[in-house]
């Protein structure tokens, strides 16, 4: 078989030789999975959901190590928020003990044919660029077909929870691009 008609191997082939840490691809750093750690009732999560692909339905997922998330009322280690039917820009409260510190585990999902989540698979991955005050930018490659990085971009900022019942929320600040370059600084540096 000619060389240009070669099989690329795909990004989860890489992980699995990799145990799971993040991999180059391409000239790029890509995770399976991104961890931030949290500390006990001082912060909220926005999500905050730039741009997507509708095939297929792009989602993003969380979850906590120790302790729940709070989305809508409703308690529970891990959630996926689906770019579909979320709102542009959701809140979440992490609960977590006093004592506890906790990673927030964040990956990229798309929903399958039979409409079951899938992650993890084929070209699937997602590159995270760190902006100044504890906010991230996702950019999310789902498994099917090629490596493209667009299919699911997101925002993602901690931010100080206020003991004001009456404050709204602050929207997500705007995720800025360095001076060197198109990217934002990357989580990795």
């Amino acid at each position: 078989m000619p060389e240009d008609h070669a099989r690329k191997p795909k990004i989860d082939q890489a992980f699995r030789v990799s145990d799971g840490q993040p991999v180059e691809f391409e000239g790029k750093t890509v995770h399976l999975a991104f961890g931030i750690s949290m500390k006990w009732a001082t912060s909220r999560l926005a999500i905050a959901f730039t741009s997507s692909v509708s095939k297929p339905p792009q989602g993003v997922c969380l979850e906590l190590s120790e302790g729940d998330l709070l989305v809508n009322g409703s308690r529970s280690p891990g959630v996926c928020l689906w770019a579909d039917s979320a709102p542009p820009v959701v809140y979440l409260e992490p609960l977590i003990k006093p004592t506890a510190t906790s990673t927030l585990q964040v990956w990229n999902c798309w929903r399958g044919g039979d409409g079951e989540p899938q992650m993890w698979r084929g070209n699937a991955g997602l590159l995270v660029d760190l902006n100044p005050g504890a906010s991230y930018r996702f950019s999310c490659s789902d498994g099917t077909g090629h490596a493209d990085f667009t299919d699911l971009i997101f925002g993602l900022e901690i931010q100080e929870k206020t003991s004001d019942p009456w404050l709204e929320p602050l929207p997500p600040q705007t995720f800025t691009l360095s001076t060197d370059s198109t990217h934002p600084r990357s989580a990795n540096a």
